[in-house]
């Protein structure tokens, strides 16, 4: 196990050195995923400037959960990204040269992309986080930042979960081209705001289908003293990793068997 984390980390180290070498194209992909995800900062800002709240919920305190996301979506793409590359790969055949190498499958499909735009959404996630905690009056504890910590990374496992299900339709409906993954992507978004603001269906499909809610909302009301927050709530983003990572396992072992390859 440990000389596999290894070799993932150094297939993506190889990545992430190649794409570094266009320095324009880095930072322009760097500063283009910033200027995307600061469009939301600046409405959401322009927002608070007619209301006071939002859910019981201040500027500040829905940034930490912007911050969350933002961060968490970035190391997944920085990471993890190659998940998104699979309905390529299989609709070409591509994937065949997978299947034959000394490394498991997954780790391969990974590590074969790193997205420039993850390090400038994780960068922002991280300033935006650090900015929401500062100003909204955090009574801090021993367990605080190491939940935060917990949190983001949780949130990358679960969004690299969610990714590879969504993508591992190219098993079964072998098109490069699928709006599914992407309408699914974009309801991270919803774990952006409380959940208190949406209606029951949203609250279940973000908490138990796709749980992005557990990597923000839950661990956020217990850092920021929101409401009555139970303690056991601290666990919700390691409940949504293990509980999202368990299903794509799972998953991914029935595509592996289903693909039969281009030639047949």
């Amino acid at each position: 196990m440990i000389s596999v984390i290894k070799i993932f980390f150094r297939l993506q180290l190889v990545q992430l050195r190649s794409a570094m070498e266009y320095r324009a194209d880095f930072w322009i992909a760097a500063v283009g995923a910033i200027l995307q995800q600061l469009v939301s900062i600046v409405f959401l800002v322009t927002f608070f400037g007619h209301v006071s709240s939002l859910g019981g919920w201040t500027l500040w305190q829905i940034l930490v959960l912007q911050g969350l996301v933002m961060a968490a979506d970035g190391l997944r793409e920085m990471f993890t990204d190659g998940a998104w590359q699979l309905r390529a790969d299989v609709n070409s055949g591509s994937f065949d040269r997978v299947l034959v190498r000394p490394v498991p499958p997954v780790v391969q499909q990974f590590t074969a992309l790193a997205s420039i735009h993850g390090v400038g959404n994780a960068g922002l996630g991280v300033v935006v986080l650090i900015i929401g905690l500062a100003h909204s009056g955090v009574q801090w504890a021993w367990w605080s930042v190491p939940l935060l910590v917990l949190t983001v990374l949780c949130g990358a496992i679960l969004t690299t979960a969610i990714s590879l299900l969504t993508n591992m339709i190219a098993f079964w409906e072998p098109s490069a081209q699928s709006a599914f993954p992407t309408l699914i992507a974009l309801m991270r978004d919803f774990a952006k705001f409380p959940l208190d603001i949406y209606g029951a269906g949203i609250r279940f499909v973000v908490t138990v289908l796709l749980p992005y809610g557990l990597i923000s909302y839950f661990p956020s009301r217990l850092v920021l003293g929101v409401g009555d927050a139970p303690g056991w709530w601290a666990v919700t983003p390691v409940i949504a990793a293990a509980g999202s990572s368990l299903v794509a396992s799972l998953v991914w072992r029935k595509g592996l068997n289903r693909y039969q390859g281009v030639g047949n």
